[in-house]
């Protein structure tokens, strides 16, 4: 009867030991979670009082959300001078081996317009160039691409209402999206 009662002694001392050091790693990958958003936030004050970024604490990880304002041009997927100036900025932080980076690109619901409608047939494809161009620039940046997944949400996950020009130009977004490793 007492080998049975250390045993279970033992078993609910390694549980209790088990779940204190998988609450402390969670501790810490919130603390560090913590840290990037603040320094990214930092990064890029500017464009979070112009409004064209948010920055969001997740459970699993941060959102930075891009406006397809400071991203890219009207009716274009090529990066902007003010899109790649905010992307140097935080570059430099997504390359530590700390996150796996999802770029994902959103638009409104309106039609294609006619000087992107032969290349980009549907919203689909034009969101995932735009994010595959800022996977690209990142890339360039030394943030390693093994990292790096370019995803397309396209029309289907909108943020605000599409009946609204405002609404539509909050849609044209992209999304960084880190989770840790």
């Amino acid at each position: 009867m007492r080998r049975r009662g250390i045993r279970t002694t033992l078993r609910v001392w390694i549980l209790g030991a088990a779940t204190l050091v998988g609450g402390c790693v969670m501790q810490s990958t919130y603390n560090s979670m913590l840290q990037q958003q603040q320094a990214i936030e930092s990064s890029l004050r500017s464009e979070i009082s112009a409004d064209q970024v948010q920055i969001e604490q997740l459970k699993d990880g941060i959102r930075v959300r891009m406006s397809g304002v400071l991203l890219y041009r009207e009716g274009s997927v090529e990066l902007t001078p003010k899109g790649r100036a905010a992307l140097d900025k935080v570059a430099p932080q997504f390359v530590a081996e700390t996150y796996e980076i999802d770029v994902v690109g959103n638009t409104d619901n309106l039609s294609i317009g006619r000087e992107l409608a032969e290349r980009y047939p549907t919203n689909w494809e034009l969101a995932g160039a735009r994010a595959a161009m800022v996977v690209r620039y990142l890339q360039e940046q030394s943030v390693d691409p093994t990292r790096l997944r370019s995803i397309s949400a396209g029309q289907y996950h909108p943020v605000d209402s599409n009946d609204t020009a405002d609404g539509r130009a909050r849609n044209r977004r992209t999304e960084i999206l880190l989770r840790p490793r």
